[in-house]
């Protein structure tokens, strides 16, 4: 093979790697030269589709980040690329916001340069809409369960299916607050209770919370309490549940069939305070030892693109971490490929005479309405536009022997209260026609004294961070989230009205 032919045979071998394209079929130096003019054009138009490229991702990396790739006639590797960026793109939109919050986005960027602001706006907005539409029904769930739990004729097989829906109900409370509550926790404004309850009541809950998933993949899984772990313990016993409800959740999402995992808790110390060690183990496909450090990070997911296993929000670690930290404990977890995780939660839970004083009746979830001492019936004004939150609402409040009168806005209340005199106010905050902060305000600017100085109490399934400065800012007293506790409920109701005497 000659000099000539060899050049033309490596060009022809470039043009077809490179373009899958072949000119000529000759072998003089007429066609060396088509050939090498088509591999030069090439090149060139190449190079410059490849600036272009560069130049608007430049441009996404400022934050234009909606911007689509040029995609050419060539079909060659840049083409893929940029249909694969597109792609991207569409994603990226249709999982950030919708068309019509899009378009809301960009009218507010149009008019305002901080644009950190405009979505946390949205956001909040978002996640106080999100919170109002599934706590509402949640209230009445909750709320009329725990009435049919007071009722001393249930059978035990009625008593048990109740049970279960009080505790899916739960359940699904403590899912909802997952989405919420790191905000809060990040600002300081969530606030921990410290009240007796259960351990083998809480266990149970968490054992048929994942009994029906761990049988779906064949999985073992077993608590083990130690029998000197106090039966009644003293804390928050939701965001305990939320610990081990995440931990457990992992657990199962992350363990192949016939796997195991082990819940066990044991009393480590007792002095002053129980310190209970917590360990969540199973035989999962285990975290990369590279990962380790960052699991406990807000929004950090471990990959699992190789096992197939869907991630979620990136939140439950997260949250588990700063709850424990709020309790002054410690959370550590060791893992290993391919053989499973551990984690150790140690936790201090206080000792004192609300632990002796805590009765049989907490552990049989038995609990008596507390009956105020008045001479007459408190005489309450509700305005909740939900007719099952009416009914159920009515419903408790009666049996603390209170009266109550409903109206389905903040304008019907307001004529409600110049009409006759109330003790308390209850009152919904997203109401239509006129809202509960519209409603307080405008009470709270009456000329009549009386009226005007009527306790407001919100009822609402608003949970955001700054519903608290919101409802102050409107003079109301104070703030009850659904579901509500109908004992703490009543509790407030009687603080409110001996403070107004």
């Amino acid at each position: 093979m000659s000099k000539l032919e060899k050049i033309l045979a490596l060009v022809r071998s470039i043009n077809e790697d490179e373009f899958q394209e072949q000119l000529t079929h000759g072998d003089t130096l007429d066609d060396v030269y088509e050939e090498l003019v088509f591999l030069s054009e090439k090149m060139t138009s190449k190079k410059n589709r490849t600036e272009g490229i560069i130049e608007q991702m430049s441009n996404c990396y400022a934050g234009d980040f909606f911007n689509y790739l040029p995609v050419s006639d060539a079909n060659d590797e840049l083409d893929v690329f940029c249909m694969g960026f597109n792609t991207y793109v569409e994603e990226l939109k249709d999982v950030m916001v919708s068309k019509k919050l899009l378009e809301s986005i960009n009218e507010k960027l149009v008019k305002e340069k901080d644009r950190s602001e405009q979505l946390a706006s949205a956001r909040d907005q978002f996640l106080s809409n999100m919170s109002h539409e599934i706590r509402t029904p949640l209230n009445g769930i909750l709320g009329f369960t725990n009435l049919l739990l007071n009722n001393p004729s249930l059978n035990p097989e009625q008593k048990q299916q109740l049970d279960f829906i009080k505790m899916s109900g739960d359940i699904l409370l403590v899912i909802i607050n997952d989405i919420l509550d790191l905000a809060k926790i990040e600002s300081g404004k969530i606030i921990l209770t410290n009240k007796p309850f259960s351990l083998s009541q809480l266990t149970r809950l968490i054992y048929d919370s994942f009994a029906i998933k761990a049988q779906e993949k064949n999985i073992d899984f077993q608590i083990l309490t130690n029998s000197n772990v106090p039966a009644i313990l003293i804390g928050d016993s939701v965001r305990i549940s939320q610990i081990l409800f995440n931990l457990i959740s992992n657990s199962v999402k992350f363990t192949p069939e016939r796997g195991k995992i082990r819940l066990k808790i044991r009393l480590i110390e007792e002095d002053e305070s129980y310190l209970i060690k917590i360990i969540v183990k199973d035989t999962g496909i285990g975290i990369p030892s590279d990962q380790l450090q960052g699991i406990f990070n807000p929004y950090i997911q471990v990959s699992n693109s190789v096992a197939g296993i869907e991630n979620g929000t990136g939140l439950g670690l997260a949250i588990v971490k700063k709850i424990i930290d709020m309790m002054n404990g410690d959370i550590q977890v060791k893992s290993k490929l391919n053989v499973g995780t551990k984690f150790t939660v140690l936790l201090p839970f206080p000792k004192g005479a609300y632990y002796f004083e805590a009765s049989e009746e907490l552990i049989k979830n038995e609990k008596k309405p507390v009956q105020g001492n008045r001479k007459r019936k408190i005489k309450i004004l509700l305005a909740e536009d939900n007719h099952v939150n009416q009914m159920l609402t009515q419903k408790v409040l009666s049996q603390f022997n209170m009266d109550c009168v409903i109206v389905a806005n903040g304008k019907l209340a307001i004529e409600a209260l110049m009409k006759e005199d109330f003790d308390l106010i209850l009152m919904d905050l997203m109401m239509p026609v006129m809202n509960g902060y519209e409603a307080a305000s405008a009470i709270r600017d009456l000329k009549n004294h009386t009226k005007k100085n009527t306790p407001i109490i919100a009822l609402s399934a608003v949970v955001t961070g700054l519903v608290d400065e919101a409802c102050k800012a409107v003079g109301i007293n104070r703030y009850v989230s659904k579901p509500f506790n109908a004992e703490e409920l009543h509790q407030i109701i009687i603080e409110l009205l001996e403070k107004k005497n």
